[in-house]
């Protein structure tokens, strides 16, 4: 499998991150990949502007009077601040609901400060704090509008996943029966496809209303998720996260997200492009620099916006002293896969 990144500690290769890159057009060709486009992947959270499609789609947006805010909230996986919590509250109240009735479990958030708040004040995190809490609150926004029953809407078998897996299947242009479910940590489903289908479904969130054909109405409700995410970033990840950081300083270029296990899609609007990476070992951590080289490669961001980013690209490791001792470095450039020797000097002594 090829290699990705590596991490180094003190000038040494110390631990290797192998991958999958597929890079698709809006017409479902692949414009370039290194490993196989065919390999499959669970989308996990990369999947939540996906589903946010079904939102817009339905008419739930306008019936609750959802603002882009909320939307975006809807498409996050959150640090579980107080302004993402303050905001998917709104959700639930406009739909009758309470935080009660979410069931995403009590997950411990992401973002260091609210975590440490928790556990000094004793306190389990209420499912709100859940960095899934968004797209709970969206799946109940949908059970409402549907009429459908709130209780067990994370039952696979709950007709709520219907409305996914057929906006899925419109999407991805096939048959309701080819959209394979797996359950996803937060406990409702998520999906599995090959590399090239979910870079292709990136191509298309970027595109937006500019789609023709078929699928041009649903296109032009895609474009409501596209400016949720980007007029709204900090609702997407939350302060210091890097989808946030990524799609504040590119001034609507991209549709992005994180999914567990180090899956990552991307969509370039002005190049009519959509990316899927996947880390091959579940690690994050190589997930960014990866993608700050892609978009290098492809010559999708500007210098200005690479100064604002560059602190993801060759990403410095730090001890418990908070001293530097590393780095994780992409070691990849387009097709080929490069030598070790090409981007990390192993004898020169520099992290």
């Amino acid at each position: 499998m090829p290699q990705l990144a590596v991490r180094t500690r003190s000038g040494r290769v110390e631990s290797l991150h192998d991958g999958y890159i597929c890079v698709t057009d809006s017409d479902n060709n692949v414009i370039y990949s290194i490993g196989d486009p065919d390999a499959g992947v669970f989308l996990r959270s990369s999947g939540k502007p996906i589903y946010a499609v079904a939102y817009v789609n339905s008419g739930l947006i306008e019936k609750y009077n959802i603002t882009l805010k909320e939307l975006a909230v809807m498409c996050s996986s959150h640090e579980g601040q107080a302004f993402h919590r303050r905001i998917i509250l709104s959700i639930l109240k406009k739909i009758g609901l309470s935080e009660k009735d979410l069931d995403c479990g009590h997950k411990y958030p992401e973002n260091r400060k609210v975590h440490d708040a928790l556990v000094m004040l004793c306190k389990r995190p209420d499912p709100i704090f859940s960095n899934c809490s968004g797209k709970h609150a969206a799946f109940l926004a949908l059970c409402r509008f549907y009429n459908y029953p709130v209780k067990n809407y994370t039952d696979p078998n709950h007709p709520v996943h219907n409305v996914i897996r057929k906006t899925m299947a419109e999407l991805l242009e096939c048959e309701q029966k080819e959209v394979i479910a797996g359950k996803d940590g937060c406990s409702l489903p998520t999906y599995f496809l090959t590399m090239q289908q979910a870079a292709w479904l990136y191509a298309r969130l970027a595109l937006g209303y500019e789609g023709k054909g078929k699928y041009k109405d649903c296109f032009g409700l895609i474009q409501k998720v596209f400016d949720a995410m980007n007029e709204h970033p900090e609702m997407v990840a939350g302060t210091g996260e890097f989808d946030t950081e990524l799609l504040r300083y590119t001034n609507g270029k991209f549709i992005a997200k994180i999914g567990a296990e180090a899956v990552y899609c991307l969509g370039i609007k002005e190049k009519n492009l959509g990316i899927c990476i996947k880390i091959a070992d579940g690690g994050e951590r190589a997930v960014y620099p990866v993608i700050i080289q892609l978009l290098l490669e492809l010559d999708a961001i500007n210098n200005s916006e690479y100064e604002k980013l560059k602190h993801w690209h060759k990403a410095k490791l730090l001890n418990s002293l908070e001293e530097h001792i590393g780095y994780i470095i992409p070691v990849f450039q387009k097709n080929e896969i490069l030598s070790l020797g090409s981007r990390v000097n192993l004898n020169s002594g520099v992290f």
